[in-house]
């Protein structure tokens, strides 16, 4: 969506695919771990007045929030504008669609990007394989990785990207996480609805495995969301 501000042209997203990952990663930096603090003393109001009315106010922060970050103006210019109705119509055209579709995304393992074939690569349990399945089952490292998501650490979702979101028949290298790495650096401009998938298909994978490694005991719904919590929780909630 284009509009027009004080004489500056200024592009909204209205899909995931017209946002990039660095994008969601600064503006949770900017915006997001403040909002996500506010709705969490939201919710645990007791009061079930107040908390209706306090969870208004946070709706209208995300609003604010994210048309300036978007438009790339500070929040305090977007409250004090006159263009407040005006705001409010194209976050709910545009804006809020994101947030929508996020929640309704299906899992996919294929993917043109840049005029290239990728692919979510799962490890394997061939012979000579880079990582096995055991290994990843046994990483401590991707098990934080998965909770600092299901936390809002978006930043984590970049290096999970860059193991996993490959060229199509690409083997993984420890070099892919480098620091400093030309594919770290890339996973940045990766679509959210790309991004997004890498966490779907984490969570459907650890779930498997843990469904595998758990059968005998059964696990049960509470379990299992351990796991899968809050992975793909909203933009600033």
């Amino acid at each position: 969506m284009r509009i027009v501000i004080n004489d500056k042209e200024i592009i909204f997203p209205s899909s995931l695919s017209e946002i990039t990952l660095g994008q969601r990663i600064n503006f949770q930096k900017q915006y997001g771990d403040l909002l996500d603090k506010m709705l969490e003393s939201c919710q645990k109001m007791e009061d079930p007045e107040l908390r209706e009315i306090e969870l208004v106010m946070f709706q209208m922060e995300k609003m604010y929030a994210t048309f300036a970050f978007f438009a790339g103006c500070t929040l305090e210019a977007i409250k004090e504008s006159e263009f407040v109705g005006r705001v409010a119509q194209i976050y709910s055209a545009s804006l809020h669609l994101l947030f929508e579709e996020e929640e309704n995304m299906e899992l996919q393992s294929e993917f043109l990007w840049r005029g290239e074939e990728w692919e979510l690569a799962a490890p394997t349990l061939s012979n000579g394989s880079n990582m096995s399945f055991g290994e990843l089952i046994q990483s401590k490292q991707l098990m934080q990785d998965m909770v600092a998501l299901g936390r809002n650490r978006w930043d984590a979702l970049q290096s999970l990207a860059a193991i996993y979101f490959r060229k199509k028949g690409e083997a993984y290298s420890d070099k892919l996480v480098e620091e400093g790495s030309e594919r770290l650096a890339l996973m940045l401009e990766l679509p959210m609805d790309y991004a997004l998938q890498v966490g779907f298909f984490l969570s459907a994978l650890m779930n498997s495995s843990v469904n595998i490694l758990m059968s005998s005991e059964n696990p049960g719904p509470s379990q299992r969301a351990v796991i899968r919590g809050g992975i793909l929780k909203r933009m600033a909630g």
